[in-house]
């Protein structure tokens, strides 16, 4: 359960929720902390017995696939970001760059996974139809250990496409792929997706003739 949909207690304390998310992800200390600091500091932040810095504490949520918001407050993120990542897509696929990189600017710089992690990618291939490769290549490079950090295979099958040059699509009946990403989803405990999946199936079984 992520925290999204977890019942929060009112008590929880920043170091408590950092070692909540950090569990409920299956991560070590070590996977947390890498290089920027140690795991016996990490330790004593979760047991409150002291407080990082902001700058940490961004590093702390983007390693967590959070937001800085979320491990102080508790308070969930709101959808704007999601859809600012979903206008950017559409107006990508349009073949508007420049208007998708105006309407991914509310999501580019959250750590929350995977909206974080999608609006970044689309921003990548955005700047690519811009002739911009090498700023995107730095901005693959930095999502694709984040994906591989969440073991997220179909994202990495994504990246995969636009460093080869070319458009992802997916093969198939839409509604039977939708159910089969749905499906992976679940077993994979992306909670996100699953949801994102199965309303795509839905509204297209709606508007089949």
């Amino acid at each position: 359960m992520d925290e999204d949909t977890r019942p929060i207690e009112e008590t929880e304390t920043l170091g408590q929720r950092i070692r909540r998310i950090r569990q409920d992800r299956g991560m070590s200390l070590a996977k947390v902390v890498r290089d920027d600091f140690s795991r016996a500091f990490l330790n004593q932040v979760e047991m409150g017995k002291t407080r990082p810095s902001i700058r940490l504490l961004r590093v702390i949520a983007e390693r967590l696939g959070t937001e800085v918001e979320y491990l102080l407050e508790g308070h969930e993120a709101g959808v704007d970001r999601e859809l600012a990542v979903e206008k950017g897509r559409v107006l990508l696929l349009q073949g508007e760059p420049r208007r998708a990189l105006l309407a991914l600017k509310p999501a580019l710089d959250t750590y929350d996974w995977p909206t974080g992690c999608d609006a970044r990618i689309c921003q990548a291939q955005a700047l690519i139809a811009l002739g911009r490769k090498d700023q995107a290549d730095a901005i693959l490079a930095h999502e694709q250990q984040e994906m591989e950090l969440h073991n997220d295979r179909h994202r990495l099958e994504r990246l995969k496409a636009i460093e080869q040059g070319r458009q992802f699509r997916y093969q198939g009946d839409a509604v039977k792929v939708h159910l089969q990403l749905a499906d992976r989803a679940q077993r994979a405990g992306q909670s996100h997706d699953e949801l994102e999946h199965y309303r795509a199936a839905r509204v297209l079984l709606e508007a089949a003739p």
